[in-house]
């Protein structure tokens, strides 16, 4: 490509990496725009810049831009400051101009700085994103296999015409991508690939039983047309020809448990945990836990009190949903190991206000009410002077710590009798459950007679059967595909890595972890989360059901091995679930908002409108508890409102005040 890789100065605010001995973490937004395959390059910083300050809530600390003279290719970057604040601009250059936007942290690049030193790398920093640039330099694409840690990242290649983008292998860093016209274009978050001027924002309604099904689309697709995310561990590359991408590496392939003791399994997991947190404690600016008061949050607050000089903690309840409201709990955690502990309280009318502007950050929906108390707490850190916090995500996935894998394993003898009929007895059974009643059961009954159970938490929306009374009929993709499983597996070994590849390849990285990162990300505030260390993943994913989960008790091998700094009062109490109180809002003013966005033609192109609002009154009145059905909807309708008729979100949060009523204060 020639004169591509060469910098016009004009067009520049990157810098190459200065010397310096900080370690630098680089949290922030990317985005990029590369026209591989039009006549004449037409890139400008103009453009690039457009896209990139649609995330400045990701990076509010510094921005930087390159632009190839030929016009082709645009890197830009956002950076959020948490470890070496006087340092890390980017696009950062290689040796041979290779050009790099990175967001992360790779969790070995001390010991891949020292490999790659002994095959003559000079570094000029000790930063980890100077780690990527040798690393593609001595490796070239496989350098993405000896990356440890969680990164999403482009490298521009002037010397080979071609461009390098990977996500790590639990996806706890998103990357979107689309190509238009010859054109390819990535980012962070879809909104800065939609400020693009030839990008159009459109509904991929073949999604909308899997967004349904899933509360999220499975990867690589989104509910835009032609806009993907990259799948957890997977590389791609554009060139001339086009874009191809590959996976490099994928935590649910393999599907045997591991031979070992509880008690040695307890010692290395502790060891690992250890370990995890210790690494998340880098920063140059505070960090703290978000705390329910539940055992995943608490466990990292007792793992920091060895570490840390001082914990700040930070909670979040409700004013009209007690059972909901942990707070208790959480205070009670945060005297026990003394804490400085915050907290704030969400009203129904905060949750009005809120709801436009959760959308909009969510960029597609995730439909887990928790986004609600998620974007409320991560505010709180952030106001407090904490853009550091950990967090408990992928413990319950990890260790097996929801009551509903207790609740099915309880049904295993019932499931084993329907298994054991003839095929046509098998297939009238589930037909006995009453039509009224047709939800999980009858989609576990179903997936029983067909003789592989659904996993543990699928459907994690609606049912088959809501689905099908919603929705417009039109042909829908799978809402999720099982791997393929090992030839000598036991129904039970099928029934437990089915779960797992369903939590780790769709619920957790594009659900779960993207939550957690748009509204921390919304309030620039950096999320990081132990009990993802691909290390410990790799150990406590291949455990043995029985460690994990034993005659109703969850997560048996973490419990065991945080024992000695767990309180009792945390380690013998109920899991009660993060969550928000969506069905009481939706028996007041959020119902009506929902009957307000239902109303309009454009809604009528997706669901049963009849329907839904017979839902929505029905719930209001109290005959029926639908709020797992509308939900869902009104995430969509205000993200339909939002992302594809352009309605900006302060004039739609307007109109849903003005419906405020006195049960919304």
């Amino acid at each position: 490509m020639g004169p591509a890789g060469r910098t016009d100065p004009r067009s520049v605010t990157a810098v190459r990496p200065p010397s310096g001995n900080g370690k630098r973490l680089t949290v922030c937004g990317i985005t990029g725009v590369y026209e591989y395959g039009r006549a004449v390059g037409s890139v400008t910083p103009d453009t690039v810049v457009r896209m990139r300050d649609t995330l400045g809530h990701r990076g509010p600390d510094g921005a930087g831009v390159h632009v190839t003279q030929n016009g082709r290719v645009g890197l830009g970057h956002r950076r959020l400051a948490i470890v070496d604040l006087a340092h890390g601009a980017q696009p950062m250059f290689g040796e041979r101009d290779e050009c790099l936007v990175f967001n992360g942290e790779i969790y070995n690049y001390a010991v891949l700085r020292r490999r790659l030193e002994s095959r003559g790398a000079r570094f000029r920093t000790n930063c980890d994103t100077e780690v990527i640039l040798h690393a593609y330099r001595h490796y070239g694409d496989e350098c993405v296999e000896h990356l440890t840690g969680m990164f999403a990242f482009a490298l521009w290649d002037p010397a080979r015409g071609r461009l390098l983008f990977a996500r790590d292998p639990l996806g706890e860093k998103p990357f979107y991508w689309t190509v238009k016209d010859g054109t390819f274009l990535f980012a962070s978050e879809t909104k800065a690939i939609l400020a693009h001027p030839r990008i159009t924002a459109e509904v991929n309604t073949s999604l909308l039983d899997s967004y349904l099904a899933n509360l999220v689309t499975p990867s690589p697709g989104t509910l835009y047309r032609d806009i993907n995310k990259l799948a957890p561990g997977t590389a791609g590359s554009c060139d001339a020809t086009g874009v191809r991408t590959w996976r490099f590496r994928d935590v649910t392939a393999d599907r045997t448990f591991l031979d070992v003791s509880l008690p040695e399994a307890a010692s290395q997991v502790r060891h690992l945990l250890q370990q995890s947190v210790q690494a998340r404690l880098m920063s140059d600016v505070p960090v703290g836990v978000l705390l329910s008061g539940g055992f995943d949050s608490t466990a990292l607050v007792a793992l920091l009190r060895e570490r840390a000089t001082r914990t700040s903690t930070f909670s979040v309840g409700f004013t009209d949903a007690p059972a909901l409201d942990e707070r208790h709990e959480a205070r009670w955690v945060a005297r026990h190991f003394g804490t400085d502990h915050h907290e704030v309280t969400v009203s129904p009318r905060d949750a009005i206000k809120a709801l436009a502007a959760m959308v909009h950050h969510q960029d597609e929906p995730l439909a887990d009410p928790v986004c609600m108390p998620l974007g409320f707490v991560c505010e709180l850190s952030r106001q407090h002077g904490v853009p550091v916090v950990l967090a408990g995500e992928g413990a319950d996935e990890l260790f097996w710590g929801y009551p509903a894998y207790a609740r099915v394993m309880r049904l295993q003898r019932a499931l084993r009798a329907v298994r054991a009929l003839p095929a046509a007895a098998r297939r009238v059974v589930p037909h006995l459950v009453p039509a009224s009643r047709r939800g999980w059961t009858f989609d576990t009954l179903v997936a029983a007679a067909h003789g592989r159970q659904l996993p543990m938490h699928y459907p994690l929306g609606l049912s088959r059967s809501l689905r099908s009374a919603v929705l417009v009929p039109r042909p829908y993709d799978p809402p999720w595909t099982p791997a393929e499983p090992a030839i000598d597996e036991t129904h039970m070994e099928t029934l437990a890595f089915d779960t797992q590849h369903y939590e780790f390849a769709l619920r957790l990285p594009e659900l779960l972890l993207m939550r957690i990162d748009r509204f921390s990300m919304a309030h620039s505030v950096e999320a990081r989360v132990p009990f993802l260390d691909p290390d410990l993943v790799a150990f406590a994913y291949r455990l043995p059901v029985h460690h994990k989960l034993d005659e109703g008790r969850t997560k048996v091998v973490l419990r065991r091995a945080l024992a000695d700094i767990m309180p009792e009062r945390v380690m013998n109490r109920p899991k009660q679930g993060f969550g928000a109180p969506t069905a009481h809002w939706l028996r007041g003013t959020m119902g009506q908002v929902l009957i307000d966005l239902l109303t309009g033609s454009s809604m009528r192109r997706y669901f049963c409108i009849e329907t839904l609002a017979g839902m929505v009154a029905d719930h209001r009145a109290g005959r029926a508890r639908n709020e797992w059905v509308l939900w869902p909807i009104l995430n969509f309708a205000v993200w339909h409102r939002i992302w594809i008729e352009g309605d900006s979100p302060d004039e739609l949060t307007e109109k849903m005040l003005g419906r405020c009523t006195v049960d919304a204060g």
